[in-house]
């Protein structure tokens, strides 16, 4: 399953299969991307502990089919939520302004 999700200034691709959920963010200006699953505010809305692995991973690998459709249907609800959206755009905002983004995205 693979959905994108447009936000005001980020692009946010959803992807959950087998194997692997995860969450690229896109900032639609730069073109600069990030995969976003070991970001403080999506640790804490997957109830992810700092002790557990995925904290520090930034796609995680996942147990079986279920498991990713979970994830996949938590990260559409959250990313369609407008309040949330905006928080995490200046979340993501801040993250690129510590130089942590150096991918561009290949269109």
């Amino acid at each position: 399953m693979k959905t994108l999700i447009r936000g005001k200034k980020y692009h946010f691709y959803v992807v959950a299969d087998e194997t692997q959920f995860y969450i690229e963010a896109v900032h639609t200006a730069s073109l600069r991307c990030s995969f976003i699953n070991n970001l403080n505010s999506i640790l804490s809305e997957f109830n992810i502990r700092s002790d557990d692995p995925r904290a520090s991973e930034s796609q995680w690998i996942m147990k079986n089919r279920q498991s990713s459709r979970v994830f996949f249907k938590k990260a559409l609800g959250l990313l369609s939520n407008g309040t949330y959206l905006g928080y995490l755009e200046d979340q993501l905002d801040k993250d690129r302004e510590y130089g942590e983004w150096e991918n561009h995205k290949r269109v």
